[in-house]
């Protein structure tokens, strides 16, 4: 059963969870330095690919991204309800 990690644009960096259907997991995050740290994530389990586009007409527009630095759940969805690039100013004259 593939798991996912979860966030929410708008709650990057909240410990509030982002959506229903998801529930927080302890996991292995890996460092720069090759050791790694517990941390608290929320997961969700999507078992075909109907479960991802029901899931994605629930909450709009999804990211789906591969992070290696979570090898227990590498995979991960975030709920993009929010501008999250940068804006940058122009510049010169």
């Amino acid at each position: 059963m593939p798991e996912f990690r979860v966030e929410k644009t708008s709650l990057r960096g909240s410990p509030e969870k982002p959506c229903d259907e998801v529930v927080l997991k302890e996991t292995q995050e890996m460092t720069g330095e090759g050791s790694g740290k517990l941390r608290e994530v929320w997961v969700i389990n999507m078992d075909s690919l109907d479960e991802l586009i029901t899931f994605r007409d629930k909450y709009g527009e999804l990211i789906l991204d591969h992070d290696p630095s979570f090898p227990q759940i590498p995979d991960s969805i975030e709920i993009y309800d929010d501008w999250r690039e940068t804006k940058r100013e122009p510049t010169g004259p």
